[in-house]
C-alpha cells in the first residue's frame, strides 16, 4: 500500500468512513453526497536525517469532506483532523509517520452545484 492508502485504510478503521463508499482518492466521487477524498499534495523537498543514514520524504496530505448538511460536514473535518493531527512516531499500515500536523483545522471551502458543503484540511507529513 502506498501512504495515502495507508492513511485511507486508518480513518476506515477508526470509523470515519468506509473506502470507496464514501472515501476516494484524489477526487470526490460522483454520485456519493456525502464523501471523504484524499489527495497527495506536493510539500517541502525530502532532507536527510540521521548522519544522511535516512531520507525524510515531506509530501501534504490533502482532506475534502463533502457533505448534504454543514453541521455534519464540519463534524467529519473535524474529527478527521483530531484523528490525524500531531501524530509522532506512528506507524500506520505500512507506513512509518514521523510525524503528521494539521496545516490549519478545518475550514469551509464552498458549496458545491448540488449545494453541499465542501470543508478542507490539509496535513503536512514526515515519512520516513
Amino acid at each position: 500500500m502506498t501512504w495515502i492508502e495507508d492513511i485511507g485504510a486508518y480513518l476506515q478503521t477508526n470509523g470515519i468512513g468506509t473506502l470507496d463508499t464514501n472515501i476516494f482518492y484524489q477526487g470526490f466521487d460522483s454520485i456519493a453526497a456525502n464523501c471523504i477524498t484524499l489527495f497527495d499534495q506536493t510539500g517541502l523537498e525530502s532532507k536527510s536525517t540521521l548522519g544522511k543514514g535516512m531520507i525524510l520524504r515531506r509530501p501534504e496530505l490533502g482532506v475534502r469532506v463533502r457533505n448534504a448538511s454543514d453541521a455534519t460536514a464540519q463534524t467529519n473535518a473535524d474529527s478527521i483532523y483530531n484523528l490525524l493531527h500531531l501524530k509522532i512516531n506512528t506507524v500506520i499500515g505500512s507506513t512509518r509517520f514521523k510525524r503528521i500536523s494539521g496545516i490549519a483545522e478545518p475550514f469551509f471551502v464552498s458549496r458545491d452545484p448540488n449545494n453541499n458543503y465542501i470543508y478542507s484540511i490539509n496535513f503536512r507529513l514526515e515519512i520516513g
